[in-house]
């Protein structure tokens, strides 16, 4: 970053540079960096000199491998942007699979899933389990970590290739950016923190950052997700940039709203969040959380408090606040209340009315009347309030974190055109430059949505038109890699090396995979250039690589 701006100094020493000096410098060409076209849709709540207070004495001189692929990744993402083209990859579980990704031209950054961490478990304490994001916050940077030493182990091979043979003519992009899952960021804002530092050391150009509470977290494509206010998530996202500015690193996050499909929210402390929050409409309703307790008291058995959960959330209903005033407001006192609260909207900076405000324009249109509504009784045992998800909450999340994300992603429940283009629009309309993400899970059983052979093949393309510029198959890895090797092992077990031949050598040759090799494509003849090196040339006869007892020769 601080390459392209001026120096007085490394850093200040007690009686050489006045800190004073020094710290005003910086300041400046932090100010000046953030004019770049990098941060032009970019708003941050605090200023050059926070950051520059809180980087210590060495300021900008450290540079990060991670930031180099951030810009890269940067002006990719802002090509195809411009061009309505996507950027579409596939999520890699190890560095074999990344080398193979790599030799791809038209896939131009890899992913690396917290889903798949998860459940292969890369992690310090060894435990498989399905994403909860209960694993330690260090297992996905950890991962990324490998695969970028892995990327490049591969780079440094093929360049040293190039020395030797002079042929660069079949020269593959080891170095693709690599983008990560975060999670909800594991904690508070210093684990947020910590976790992003993490990330920007260990190798990745961009992170996303979902919505969901820490501590009750779904995969996005599981029940019971719990979606957190969203003043928390734009303090995520805020704690995410700080950080990274204080590295005075160019890395990307990318803000992922579960609100589409989310039941429960943590807080109400949010007036943003408010009409989407849910309660009942029954006068005098004892809360379930008092009935929980009475129940518990009692030593009540687990099958009569599931009966008495599912027997209480029958018999009272969940309204918005919106529903509730449809409910109990005449035809004419009702539209009179939803008139003006579009015009309160429409007149209000802030686009939206907490709940008190809804109150008094329900008085007003109901000579002076309440209604009754209460989201408190329906609160479950973890204290989480019932929340009405969809496009609409999604949407006005999203426009939320737009000033502090690089890119957005919407999380859906199916593979849906129709409802992307409608986020787009809503989007684009008050945020023209913001980059969408769409995850192509393998989640969704996408024979059963009516694509026929070219809808499939179009898709990826059809939502870059609509502004989707990063788009992903997040558990590829996982599932070709259970797929191809479920073939090998079945036929394995009858035939053999017959199996074995046909299932890997005889594709391998096929295909032109070069782990066919596998003791070259993992850099042996790197390794034996290095070691002549060291010993002046003179160790010609342990080279690795080299003699009868080189097996490869045989390819």
């Amino acid at each position: 970053m601080g390459r392209r701006f001026s120096r007085i100094s490394r850093y200040p020493k007690p009686k050489d540079v006045e800190v004073e000096e020094f710290v005003n410098a910086q300041a400046e060409r932090v100010a000046e960096w953030w004019k770049t076209d990098r941060f032009k849709n970019i708003k941050r709540p605090y200023t050059p000199l926070d950051v520059v207070k809180h980087r210590g004495s060495l300021g900008d001189d450290v540079v990060y491998a991670s930031s180099i692929q951030a810009k890269r990744l940067f002006e990719v993402l802002e090509d195809k942007f411009k061009n309505k083209l996507p950027v579409h990859t596939l999520g890699v579980i190890d560095p074999v699979q990344m080398s193979q990704l790599a030799r791809c031209d038209d896939i131009e950054v890899a992913y690396v899933s917290g889903w798949a961490c998860s459940s292969t478990m890369v992690g310090s304490t060894n435990e498989v389990s399905p994403d909860f994001g209960d694993y330690p916050y260090d297992t996905v940077p950890n991962q990324v970590e490998r695969i970028f030493k892995g990327q490049q182990m591969h780079d440094k091979k093929q360049l040293l290739q190039y020395f030797e043979s002079g042929d660069g003519s079949k020269r593959v992009d080891y170095l693709k950016p690599i983008i990560a899952d975060a999670d909800m960021g594991h904690g508070g804002t210093t684990t947020v923190m910590k976790l992003a530092k993490l990330f920007a050391e260990k190798g990745a150009a961009g992170i996303h950052l979902e919505d969901q509470l820490h501590g009750g977290k779904r995969c996005g494509h599981l029940g019971g997700a719990v979606i957190v206010p969203t003043s928390t998530h734009i303090s995520r996202l805020v704690a995410t940039r700080l950080q990274w500015d204080i590295m005075g690193t160019e890395n990307l996050v990318i803000a992922r709203t579960d609100s589409c499909n989310a039941k429960l929210i943590s807080s109400n402390v949010d007036p943003r969040d408010h009409e989407h929050i849910q309660g009942t409409i029954n006068e005098n309703v004892k809360p379930w959380s008092d009935i929980l307790s009475e129940l518990e008291l009692g030593n009540a058995a687990a099958a009569k408090i599931t009966t008495a959960e599912s027997n209480w959330y029958k018999e009272n209903k969940l309204y918005t606040f919106e529903e509730a005033a449809k409910e109990q407001l005449t035809d004419s006192k009702f539209r009179d209340f939803k008139e003006q609260w579009e015009e309160a909207v429409n007149q209000s900076d802030k686009k939206y009315l907490s709940i008190s405000e809804l109150r008094t324009l329900v008085r007003s249109s109901n000579n002076g009347s309440d209604i009754v509504f209460n989201w408190d009784a329906p609160r479950t045992k973890e204290g989480f309030y019932m929340f009405k998800g969809g496009m609409k909450p999604a949407i006005q999340r999203s426009l939320a974190y737009s000033p502090y994300a690089d890119l957005l992603w919407l999380e859906t429940k199916t593979p849906d055109l129709k409802q992307a283009q409608s986020f787009s629009r809503d989007i684009h309309q008050n945020y023209p430059d913001a980059k969408l993400v769409y995850n192509l899970s393998p989640s969704f059983n996408w024979s059963a949505h009516g694509f026929n052979e070219k809808q499939l093949q179009s898709f990826i393309w059809d939502l870059a038109r609509e502004g989707f510029v990063l788009q992903l198959v997040s558990l590829a890895g996982l599932h070709s890699d259970a797929s191809s090797f479920w073939n090998l092992a079945k036929r394995y077990q009858k035939e053999g090396m017959k199996a074995y031949v046909d299932e890997v050598q005889k594709v391998e040759k096929e295909n032109g995979c070069d782990v066919l090799t596998h003791q070259q494509w993992s850099g042996a003849e790197y390794v034996d250039s290095v070691m002549q090196v060291v010993q002046n040339g003179s160790s010609s006869q342990t080279l690795s690589t080299k003699g009868e007892s080189f097996t490869e020769s045989q390819f």
